[in-house]
């Protein structure tokens, strides 16, 4: 593994490397495993009720009356998707690129949840021998195939291309960088400067729609980089 790129030293002497300087999303934390637990809990025991009530017959009947939708569903699901984003693209939020990727990503959920309830509910179904287990696989299916493709495909697309959002992040690293050096923040100072910039994608895609993106980048991350300076000075 290749030594980090020393960016430039610090006003304490230390080394300050590029990769510290780099900005991401920051991801907002959910509740624990075991905090769903007990959220799940009274809803999954609500349910285990109500199909005891109503009987497998009355359930079959519903999940069939749900499959018999389930292509036409997956095609709305797909065409609201892209015509949000082609909206995005109208008002300039989005690029033609991040179009593309949102079309083709939009596509492989179609193909990969058709592909996995096929499996599933075909394949599956005549090998259990089963009707039943064989509309649980198909739905199982459809879910995992189509994440599993998703996943896949969004990763081969970003080996040649990079979304806006990870252009604009790279911005904003640009912006960052220069300014951490204006001030020779050390890496402490960096990190805690990171940890209070509240970078969503929200912020992304409002600097998206600027026309000098590097200044607004500065201005935004600014502040941050002159509190460490005053918090040094006192």
């Amino acid at each position: 593994m290749a030594a980090p790129i020393k960016a430039y030293t610090a006003f304490d002497g230390t080394e300050v490397c590029t990769q510290a300087l780099q900005i991401a999303i920051i991801k907002k934390k959910v509740g624990s495993g075991s905090d769903i637990a007990k959220l799940a809990a009274p809803k999954g025991a609500q349910i285990l009720y109500n199909a005891l009530r109503v009987g497998p017959r009355l359930i079959l009947r519903s999940a069939f009356e749900l499959l018999r939708a389930n292509m036409v569903t997956r095609v709305i699901s797909v065409v609201v998707l892209l015509a949000i984003d082609k909206f995005s693209l109208i008002r300039g939020r989005i690029s033609i690129k991040q179009f593309v990727i949102n079309v083709t990503l939009a596509l492989m959920l179609l193909v990969g949840g058709t592909a996995g309830w096929m499996l599933g509910s075909h394949v599956l179904g005549l090998v259990l021998e089963s009707l039943v287990l064989g509309i649980i696989a198909g739905i199982v299916g459809a879910g995992v195939l189509s994440a599993i493709l998703t996943v896949i495909v969004n990763k081969i697309i970003h080996l040649f291309v990079t979304d806006d959002t990870e252009d604009m992040l790279d911005i904003y690293s640009k912006a960052f960088a220069s300014l951490a050096e204006e001030n020779l923040l050390n890496n402490e100072e960096i990190a805690e400067a990171k940890e209070n910039i509240a970078m969503c994608k929200q912020l992304v895609q409002d600097m998206f729609v600027e026309e000098d993106k590097l200044a607004f980048a500065a201005v935004t991350l600014c502040p941050h980089v002159e509190k460490q300076v005053e918090n040094r000075k006192g």
